[in-house]
């Protein structure tokens, strides 16, 4: 399972590049766009439709690295004060749910990808075709389900292993208290 996680791990790190590089696109279309507007008077055309396609590829690219980072958001303060078991049992549902959104969205862009290259979508100043960006989407998407999925798996399996269990512990920054010792019983 180990092998299997390193590979989705590394797909996410792999299309999380896509991310940066469509942050970095932005950044230098803004730029430019101000610059030649200023300095000429004539900026670049479809502007915002460059950056609304880079927009949504950098955002969707970046979803799956992030739960590979633990960096989504989420209620630990709440989750990490309650018994091993029920804490675990209600991370991985929580993933499980998520997991599943993820899946259905990806299914949904799927769906938009064959509406846009059947209808031939394109967008309205450049012509750009807009299913390539919705594949990706899709794809992105996709991965990010998988990479849920695995995580849920590594929190159910942490139920019964306490070596699981201090991986989990660690990837979520879960803060687990101590456990109390009663007066008198040292």
């Amino acid at each position: 399972m180990e092998k299997v996680k390193n590979v989705f791990y590394g797909c996410s790190s792999g299309i999380a590049v896509i991310s940066a590089v469509g942050y970095i696109v932005i950044i230098c279309i803004c730029i430019f766009d101000v610059f030649l507007d200023k300095l000429f008077g004539t900026p670049i055309p479809g502007t915002y439709e460059l950056i609304e396609r880079c927009m949504a590829t950098a955002v969707f690219s970046s979803y799956a690295y992030t739960q590979v980072k633990k960096g989504h958001i989420n209620m630990m303060v709440v989750i990490e004060r309650l018994p091993r078991a029920l804490r675990l049992i209600l991370l991985g549902l929580v993933g499980l749910l998520s997991a599943a959104t993820a899946g259905y969205a990806g299914y949904a862009a799927w769906t938009q990808t064959g509406t846009s290259m059947r209808m031939g979508y394109m967008t309205s100043i450049l012509s750009i075709p807009l299913w390539p960006f919705y594949l990706l989407q899709t794809i992105t998407l996709y991965l990010f389900a998988i990479v849920l999925l695995l995580d849920m798996l590594y929190i159910f399996v942490a139920i019964k292993s306490d070596k699981i269990n201090e991986i989990v512990i660690e990837d979520y920054g879960m803060v687990i208290p101590e456990p109390k010792v009663k007066a008198g019983s040292e």
